[in-house]
């Protein structure tokens, strides 16, 4: 449930959202506000000829040669996608705290972008978000903007019209590409919902037990203000692909007076995990892995959350593909549950495709332990990996293992790991480690 609001202007909201839908007919021009929700109370965002009420985010103004209008809309030409680049995300001067926000959406080939909410526009954040992230961008709640055929591999929930990486858009009507999908975000109290096309796709309650738990299995768990509620502006993703947005529009919920306030969610931080110190199997926990990733722009690997490739952890068993887009040439699934340091000897059971197991260094991108003799099939298979004063071993179904330790100095410390190729999958089990005492 979440909280009521003023009768009135309920029912002229309903009203409204009725006319718009049933009766074309009384439909505005484009960027312009019919008499029935004006009556209702809505404001236009955009009037289709300029960029008032709008900057670039972390500016005063729009960055000139970025967002431009054309045909009454919004429009951003391909770039390259950065806040560091020219163009960067278009946010409202405004603030909103309960709010309907309408707005038409069209998007080419490939097209990719968002709008964004439930953010605090230079909240800094410590972890990167993206390849060659500055933080300079909004990390928070966001509808997905997409053409989803070419992007037919990413998780459901990272679709269009999905509240991005966290709830699955569900019994959407996508039109095709180079036409208008209508988007609806609603946020009123902790009730957010997600609209395409005149359907409710996707809903969740801010704060509650089952959005938390996404969250902490998600990219988002790093940051711990995703899905807190706050007044926040809205903003349009620059994502590197042409996108146009017209008839942008915004009705303010209004709480009853003298009405409860809004709940703060409690945010409880991912329980940190004790590395173990003696042999023993541990059951597969989402908590004890991440994925690396080798960030081009900064050549380096970049830690992101499991759910970075396609992930799925039942009876016992990790499986994952890697999903990773073409920003991200290599990907990594890593134990970091363990930092090995001295002797040590870790073992697993895997099936399915992989490039190698590793022992990665914790401080050097170049520097790793890999074992390439793999099999790769649909069997299990039992693999170690060990140093011993020094000395490198690998194991493969109780058999000695070619390993490759040309750059992997005596005493790296390091994590085990799992190396995937684009669209190479694994299921893992029996993790069991022991660290010299």
């Amino acid at each position: 449930m979440h909280p009521p609001y003023d009768l009135f202007s309920r029912l002229a909201v309903m009203a409204g959202a009725l006319l718009f839908h049933t009766m074309p007919a009384l439909a505005a021009e484009p960027n312009t506000l019919t008499l029935q929700e004006k009556a209702a109370g809505w404001k236009l965002l955009f009037d289709g000829r300029s960029t008032a009420g709008w900057h670039t985010y972390g500016k005063k103004t729009v960055t000139p040669g970025s967002w431009r209008i054309h045909d009454g809309c919004l429009v951003l030409p391909p770039g390259n996608g950065r806040p560091n680049g020219t163009g960067g995300d278009l946010v409202t001067n405004a603030l909103y705290t309960n709010f309907e926000f309408h707005f038409e959406w069209r998007v080419g080939p490939v097209g990719n972008s968002g709008v964004e909410y439930l953010f605090t526009e230079g909240e800094k954040r410590t972890a990167n978000f993206y390849p060659g992230d500055t933080g300079d961008s909004p990390v928070g709640f966001e509808y997905q903007v997409l053409d989803d055929a070419p992007h037919a591999k990413n998780a459901a929930n990272r679709l269009a019209a999905s509240i991005y990486s966290l709830v699955t858009p569900v019994g959407k009507t996508l039109r095709p590409v180079g036409e208008f999908n209508q988007g609806r975000v609603i946020v009123d109290g902790h009730h957010v919902e997600h609209w395409l096309n005149g359907r409710k796709v996707a809903e969740c309650e801010l704060g509650s037990p089952e959005l938390q738990r996404i969250i902490a299995s998600s990219k988002y768990k790093y940051y711990p203000g995703v899905g807190v509620k706050r007044a926040t502006p809205i903003a349009l993703q620059d994502h590197g692909a042409k996108v146009a947005y017209r008839n942008l529009k915004l009705l303010e919920l209004r709480p009853l007076v003298g009405g409860a306030p809004d709940p703060v969610p409690s945010l409880s931080p991912a329980p940190t995990v004790a590395p173990p110190t003696v042999a023993g199997t541990t059951p597969i926990q989402a908590s004890d892995w991440c994925v690396w990733c080798w960030s081009k722009a900064d050549k380096r690997w970049v830690e992101h959350p499991l759910e970075k490739m396609t992930v799925q952890i039942q009876d016992g068993v990790l499986t994952a593909r890697n999903t990773t887009n073409s920003n991200w040439p290599r990907a990594i699934l890593l134990y970091r549950r363990a930092l090995l340091d001295g002797d040590f000897t870790i073992s697993a059971e895997y099936r399915g495709q992989i490039e190698s197991f590793d022992l990665q260094s914790a401080a050097a991108a170049d520097q790793r332990a890999s074992c390439l003799s793999v099999p790769k099939d649909a069997q299990w298979h039992s693999i170690l990996l060990s140093r011993k004063q020094g000395q490198y071993a690998a194991r493969v179904d109780d058999s000695a293992a070619a390993l490759q330790t040309d750059r992997a100095p005596a005493g790296m410390k390091g994590y085990f790991c799992f190396k995937l190729r684009p669209n190479e999958a694994v299921e893992i089990r029996n993790v069991r480690v022991e660290l010299a005492k």
